[in-house]
């Protein structure tokens, strides 16, 4: 699939299906965005010919002036075939089609997706497509016909997204903007009636600006399944590869044919195929904006599930280890030696009334010296593989520069640590501190806890494959 770097790093496109009557038609919104939004060469084409925006409206793609990297087709199904000809003659090898009517309609809307494929083939095309929205790379390309001001956009970062739906992957753009967390590419594949999720995984696997792949999943066509794992087996021992996968129960299966007339097939066997193959199962949206996030951050080794936890509200303790219990982490027990070590750089004030069993809870006395002493001191003892901070910033001794502080402890040891932080504008500041230095931070309890099990779950594949 020679055309998917052209694709998503084009120099010049066009978008066929531009209107000169209807400003908010998607081919129109296609072209704005491509022409003015991303500073591009692109070429407006529609058979009638005339001006969209100020620019001329060509009546054909051989038309245009210049060379085309990408071509975007927005038009009645019926007309994408000889469009695709078009492109040929171009010499356009990398093509998006948005319309829908193809496979997912039926059985001649299936004849018709057969014949453009068999059409980009015949002259080295690379198609996205059809009945999707396409591609969005920060500040490089959106094909996206959503109006800009209605969906947020993810600033540029290491996480790329493909989905087998448009809607699904709009909902994670908005979720990532909000979460501040960067995205270097997301592709919506739709019927993938030619290129799959598979060749994207394959693509991103050796994009040395990816450190996560992301994938939504409704189901297979025949023989797919095994490509995919097999990729993901190979792709994963470099980066996590985390999949949602629709269609588990008979309604979701139902409608994932009429989707994307793709199969949802059984989930047990996709479950065991899954962790064979190193595949980073999310069982919901809370755990692919966990693992997504997380491994953003890249990934600190986790040799097993045992993790100590510092804390200055008990309640919270309990909470995470009720949490921890249910993802098979565990909190051991600090011995009588380790809780002394604590205990003794504790601020002597309160070394009496702070509790060191694990969780830790140093109680709303403590202040930002505590919890870097008393963590440095954790992270010494090998009976622990991750810690877990629960940081409740309404202590009076907890400043806003402790994000930073407990960075600086955090480098001086080769172990994984995660930070819960409530998500509130006033916490804006420690929570930087912490992200900009490399310590991801959690919005609740149960997604620092489904952090550290996403990094222990793709460390377990790791160390079965002696790909540490």
């Amino acid at each position: 699939m020679s055309g998917l770097k052209k694709m998503l790093n084009p120099s010049s496109t066009a978008v066929v299906g531009v209107s000169t009557s209807n400003p908010f038609s998607p081919g129109n919104v296609i072209f704005r965005k491509l022409c003015f939004e991303n500073d591009l060469t692109t070429y407006a084409i529609n058979p009638k010919g005339g001006t969209v925006e100020g620019q001329k409206v060509y009546k054909s793609i051989p038309e245009a002036p210049g060379d085309i990297d990408l071509v975007v087709i927005a038009v009645p199904s019926r007309f994408v075939p000889q469009i695709l000809e078009q492109c040929g003659e171009k010499g356009v090898k990398a093509v998006i089609v948005v319309s829908g009517g193809f496979g997912e309609t039926g059985e001649s809307g299936q004849s018709l997706q057969t014949e453009i494929v068999e059409i980009a083939n015949s002259h080295g095309i690379t198609m996205v497509g059809p009945n999707c929205i396409g591609v969005f790379v920060p500040d490089t390309v959106d094909t996206f016909f959503l109006p800009s001001e209605r969906v947020a956009r993810p600033r540029r970062g290491n996480v790329a997204i493909v989905s087998q739906s448009g809607g699904w992957l709009v909902e994670r753009l908005e979720e990532f903007a909000e979460r501040d967390v960067g995205i270097a590419a997301a592709i919506s594949i739709g019927n993938s009636a030619q290129t799959d999720v598979t060749d994207f995984v394959q693509y991103f696997g050796d994009a040395p600006k990816v450190d996560v792949i992301l994938a939504y999943i409704e189901g297979f066509r025949e023989l797919e399944g095994r490509r995919f794992v097999e990729t993901v087996h190979s792709v994963a021992r470099k980066k996590p590869v985390v999949v949602l996968k629709g269609g588990e129960s008979e309604a979701g299966h139902r409608a994932t044919q009429s989707h994307t007339s793709s199969l949802a097939g059984d989930m047990a066997v996709a479950d065991a195929a899954f962790r064979q193959y190193g595949v980073l199962r999310a069982v919901d949206e809370d755990e692919v904006m966990a693992y997504s996030k997380v491994f953003s951050f890249g990934l600190r080794y986790m040799h097993g599930p045992k993790v100590g936890v510092m804390t200055v509200s008990g309640g919270h303790g309990v909470i995470a280890s009720d949490e921890a219990s249910y993802y098979g982490l565990e909190f051991p027990p600090f011995s009588e030696e380790q809780q002394q070590a604590m205990r003794g750089v504790m601020t002597p004030a309160y070394q009496g009334i702070a509790s060191f069993r694990n969780p830790c809870d140093l109680t709303g006395s403590a202040s930002d010296i505590d919890y870097e002493r008393v963590l440095d001191k954790m992270l010494e003892f090998d009976t622990i593989d991750a810690a877990l901070l629960l940081l409740l910033p309404y202590a009076p001794g907890i400043s806003l520069q402790i994000g930073a502080r407990i960075s600086n402890v955090v480098k001086r040891h080769n172990k994984t640590v995660v930070t819960y932080v409530p998500n509130l504008d006033k916490y804006e500041v420690i929570i930087r501190g912490f992200e900009l230095n490399g310590i991801p931070v959690a919005d609740t309890i149960e997604e620092a806890v489904q952090m550290l099990n996403g990094i222990r779950k793709h460390c377990m594949f790791l160390d079965r494959e002696g790909a540490k």
